[in-house]
């Protein structure tokens, strides 16, 4: 179990290392990005209001229709080792998120409270597709950053993506925050990745619809040491 843990930190050094060598990246202009919609390189969609929504170097992100509230009473705390692929069947995964997750749709018309102190998963209410070459790194507008509405992490889309982005509220305020469906509450902006570094790979979160809560403990079998962990 050492040894394996010793090689697995090891590759996971040189592997940073190569990776931090190769990291290059330009910033592209809306006007840029906009181009690569028009050649279909690039979607994002549906884009509302081009007037209001695109800036100088980002675009507004409004928000969708479906929340994931975290069910505070319904866990003691989060443990990576319960979320190891061990087999079990997609059922029994599926109720475990539902036990820690609540899911909420609300329309147009009707608001959602994010309350001091909660973490909530929203959707924004765009697809976003990109191609190979160009990641996204999503951030929260200044003005709900005021109110103390925050994205808990800033968020980075991958190259090749394709799906809705999630959001991981927090209200950092001492009172509620009222969101509604179609607000704009964060912006994307857009970076040409060189050496074409972009990802193969399909990621976890490719292809969603709506939030979902993800495997923490994916791949980081050797350095856990809880009860599902390999020995």
């Amino acid at each position: 179990m050492l040894c394996q843990r010793g090689i697995l930190q090891q590759r996971a050094v040189e592997v940073w290392a190569d990776y931090s060598e190769k990291k290059q990246s330009v910033s592209t202009s809306s006007r840029a990005v906009l181009k690569l919609i028009r050649d279909g390189r690039l979607y994002l969609s549906p884009i509302l209001d081009q007037k209001e929504q695109i800036g100088p170097v980002s675009i507004d992100l409004r928000l969708g229709h479906v929340a994931l509230l975290v069910r505070a009473a319904s866990l003691s705390h989060v443990d990576p080792s319960n979320y190891i692929e061990n087999g079990s069947d997609e059922q029994n995964k599926e109720k475990d998120r539902r036990q820690k997750f609540a899911r909420s749709e609300f329309t147009f018309e009707e608001k959602l409270l994010i309350h001091p102190g909660s973490l909530t998963l929203v959707p924004t209410l765009e697809w976003l597709k990109l191609p190979r070459n160009v990641k996204g790194v999503v951030t929260a507008r200044s003005s709900w950053a005021r109110e103390g509405l925050n994205i808990a992490t800033a968020n980075f889309i991958n190259p090749g993506y394709n799906g809705i982005i999630t959001l991981e509220l927090a209200n950092f305020g001492h009172i509620p925050i009222a969101l509604y469906p179609g607000v704009r509450i964060a912006q994307i902006s857009f970076y040409e990745v060189a050496d074409s570094i972009a990802l193969p790979h399909k990621g976890q979160f490719d292809m969603s619809f709506e939030p979902r809560a993800g495997e923490i403990g994916r791949h980081d079998e050797a350095f856990l040491q809880g009860k599902d962990a390999n020995s």
